[in-house]
């Protein structure tokens, strides 16, 4: 990677690993290109793209395409190829210390360049359920699986939460999180899974926490993810992998992509109920009623 607006950390470090298992040269001169090029146009480095950035640079090659400077599977090549990127840095933050403001942006434009369907065979169904049945004893487990997979918190913002933040207005549960414009949507069939938590998590300042009382740390949901999946006999999935599933649903049953970055933004939790109030920005609410899949309460409880 020799862009002049790339960090030592990707020339040195993260490129290397990500283009180790790729076996054509023309492959990772196609990723090296595409790359490159966005950080020319946005002159900065990878790691400080954000969803700002991102639109800019889908603008830019939607007006290439409308003035037939490129084909439309170019375009979409290009941001599938950045997105198998970012994905691949979002996948070990922990390993590279990336910060954790940095994300897939990418993702959301998926659709519109006609991807989507190879991506939502990521983690099939059946094995989704494979793994909630294999965490139905551990109920703390069992919750963060549910904001995974249907509300779209990532790690660290479920070891985030605390016990004051989950609002509850006349038309649903909101979630809200330090810096965001707007909060998040709770699907109801995940508030149910939250609702009987809450009843036996003790009185401790963060919504999870270890044996301790402590907060978690992203590892610990790391950890989780690899002791069910093989408990339930499914690949090793990441809790990435798992929250994308919730983007690739939404979409898949109609959601546009600004209803699905409005969705995966999220964080913090309990209840102060205020009647007769309605939270006026339905977005994300009526997003998610767009899907079908709900999450069912453990069995054991």
């Amino acid at each position: 990677m020799n862009s002049i607006y790339a960090s030592e950390k990707i020339k040195q470090v993260i490129w290397p690993d990500f283009i180790a298992h790729f076996k054509s040269s023309s492959s990772i001169a196609s990723y090296h290109a595409d790359i490159a090029e966005i950080l020319e146009i946005l002159k900065k480095d990878f790691l400080q793209i954000n969803s700002h950035d991102v639109k800019t640079y889908f603008d830019f090659l939607q007006k290439k395409v409308s003035a037939r400077e490129i084909q439309p599977g170019t375009m979409a090549k290009k941001i599938c190829e950045l997105h198998s990127f970012a994905e691949f840095i979002c996948e070990n933050k922990e390993k590279y210390q990336v910060n954790d403001m940095f994300n897939d942006f990418f993702y959301p434009y998926l659709k519109y360049v006609g991807k989507q369907k190879k991506l939502v065979n990521s983690v099939p169904v059946e094995h989704i359920d494979k793994i909630f049945k294999a965490a139905e004893d551990n109920l703390m487990a069992y919750c963060i699986l549910a904001l995974l997979h249907r509300a779209g918190l990532s790690s660290t913002e479920i070891t985030e939460l605390h016990p004051e933040n989950l609002t509850a207005y006349d038309n649903g549960v909101y979630a809200n999180i330090a810096g965001r414009k707007n909060p998040c949507f709770i699907p109801e069939d995940v508030f149910v899974v939250l609702e009987k938590y809450m009843v036996e998590r003790l009185d401790y300042p963060y919504f999870f926490y270890n044996n301790r009382g402590n907060k978690l740390n992203t590892m610990y949901i790391s950890r989780m993810m690899k002791k069910y999946t093989a408990k339930a006999g499914v690949p090793s999935y990441s809790a990435e992998a798992l929250r994308n599933v919730c983007a690739v649903t939404m979409f898949a049953y109609g959601a546009s992509p600004e209803q699905v970055a409005s969705q995966m933004g999220i964080t913090q939790m309990q209840i102060k109920r205020y009647n007769n109030i309605s939270y006026r920005e339905n977005l994300a609410r009526e997003a998610n009623y767009l899907v079908k899949i709900k999450v069912e309460p453990p069995k054991v409880y």
